[in-house]
Parts: structure tokens; C-alpha cells; sequence
């Protein structure tokens, strides 16, 4: 097969079409029902990884029927596959915590992004997890004519930006891999990483000391220093960087860069209701 399934797993992918149960009413959709049943074998689960089979024996659907669920639940990236187990995936993360990336978040976000902006006259920027890419929802510009800048909305690549390197080092790795793996890791310029291994590695030295960096990886001739928001299981609501051109901002001013930066994070996690570490 093209997509490497077995015989049996091809024929479980076929097409079924069954009428609604009785009593569920004309407009109900028998599909999305079991799909949502599926959804709802994670909440209940005490574990973080469940099998088809368990899946199935707990939603009292159907292994065929379930592992068309899977699948589709995977490809829309609402469920991760890890080996011969699912996890809930990040598209999960993004609803639970779409009311915080919205109106919340950039309440909140809004007074420290301005302080930093007028102490180191730098752009700053907020950016979220969007599909599998960096989202821009806030900008302060500098007031500097040579300047770095986003546009709120514009996308980015994760592997190369300070921001999308925040968010992937505090992911489940099968998460990680999966995101890079639908991204790819194209080289920006000289100094892009392009290999898993070189990103693994990277990801490890950004959850040791708090910060990531991007140094000339996405744009040549610039320097982006980004620090994570984290909810309270850690995982990642969205990043907060500043950057600029390589001849003013730089590694020279990094101590105070990322001193202010984990403070304005505390402060929006504070704001957002989380405890601050």
C-alpha cells in the first residue's frame, strides 16, 4: 500500500455509510457521534496513551469503525499515533485553549509587550501554534526605521524562529516529529538547522535554560530571543520574542533581554490566572 497499512487496516478504511440509530432524529450524523464517543474514551481515560483495541472495547465500537475514526482524528491532527498507541494531539490544546489565545491572551499581553517595546525599542512579538506553523496575533514594531517586523496573522516556519522552537520544546516528542514531518525543515539560510537530530538536540537546550533563540536561522542578519507561556500542565499557549538586526541585538544584550522576558511570561501567566514558577 502507499501509505504503508496492512491488507486488513486497507479494508478497515473503507467507506461505511449506516442510518442514524432510532430516536437520535433525522439530522443526526452517526459518524460524528462515534467520533466524538472516541474523543471521549481520552477524557475518561486514566491513561495518556490508549490502543485500538482498548479504544474500541471502551467506546463499544467496532475495530473497524474506530480505526477509520483514528485515522481521520490523526490526519486533522485532533489525536497523535505513537507506534501502536493514540494520544490526544495538539489540535486538542488549541480548542481547550482557544478562549485564553484569543481576546484573554492579548489582554494580557498587551502592557508587557509595550514595555518591552519602549525599554529595548526592539520589535516584539506573540505568536501561537496554528496547524503546524507560527502564528503572529501581536506585534509591537520598533520605532527604529531599520527595524524587523511581522504583520499580526503572518505565518512562520517552527524549526528556524525563536517562537516556533518555544512551543515545539515543550510538546510531547511524537507530537514534535509529527509537526516536522508535515512542515518539513527547509533551510532558510546558512545557519537553519535541517536535520531531526540537530533539532532534537536544539529543543533540549531550550527547555534547559528557558529561552530559545534564533540566530540569523530564518533571516540573515537578524537575532530573535523568545521565552514560552505555559498553561498549567506546561504545555504551550504562545511565545513572546523581541527581535532585531544583527547590528544593534544581538548575544551582547542577551541577560537582560531574557531576564525581562521571563518576567513579562510570569506576569501574563499570572494575569491568565496560572501560579507563576
Amino acid at each position: 500500500m502507499r501509505d504503508g497499512r496492512s491488507d486488513s487496516e486497507s479494508g478497515a478504511a473503507s467507506h461505511e455509510v449506516k442510518a442514524a440509530p432510532a430516536g437520535s432524529g433525522a439530522y443526526y450524523i452517526e459518524v460524528l457521534g462515534k467520533a466524538l464517543d472516541v474523543l471521549e474514551v481520552f477524557a475518561r481515560s486514566q491513561k495518556p496513551r490508549l490502543t485500538l483495541q482498548e479504544i474500541s472495547t471502551l467506546s463499544k465500537l467496532h475495530k473497524n469503525t474506530v480505526f477509520r475514526i483514528l485515522h481521520t482524528l490523526a490526519e486533522h491532527s485532533y489525536l497523535v499515533k505513537c507506534e501502536r498507541a493514540y494520544e490526544l494531539g495538539p489540535k486538542i490544546l488549541e480548542l481547550s485553549n482557544g478562549r485564553l489565545r484569543g481576546r484573554e491572551l492579548l489582554a494580557a499581553a498587551a502592557p508587557h509587550m509595550d514595555a518591552l517595546r519602549d525599554r529595548f525599542e526592539e520589535t516584539v512579538n506573540l505568536g501561537v501554534l496554528d496547524g503546524k506553523q507560527i502564528r503572529y496575533v501581536a506585534v509591537r514594531e520598533s520605532p527604529h526605521r531599520f527595524r524587523l517586523a511581522e504583520y499580526v496573522g503572518a505565518f512562520d516556519y517552527l524549526h528556524c524562529t525563536a517562537l516556533g522552537k518555544c512551543h515545539l520544546a515543550h510538546l510531547p516528542f511524537e507530537q514534535v516529529r509529527q509537526l516536522l514531518r508535515q512542515q518539513g525543515l527547509p533551510r532558510q539560510t546558512e545557519r537553519t538547522i535541517v536535520t531531526l537530530n540537530a533539532m532534537t538536540t536544539e529543543l533540549e537546550r531550550v527547555r534547559e535554560r528557558g529561552y530559545a533563540l534564533d540566530a540569523g536561522e530564518s533571516t540573515a542578519g537578524a537575532f530573535c530571543v523568545a521565552v514560552p507561556i505555559l498553561d498549567r500542565d506546561g504545555a504551550p499557549l504562545a511565545a513572546l520574542s523581541i527581535s532585531g538586526p544583527t547590528v544593534r541585538f544581538n548575544e551582547t544584550v542577551l541577560p537582560p533581554v531574557v531576564k525581562a522576558l521571563l518576567h513579562a511570561a510570569a506576569g501574563i501567566r499570572t494575569s491568565l490566572g496560572f501560579v507563576s514558577e
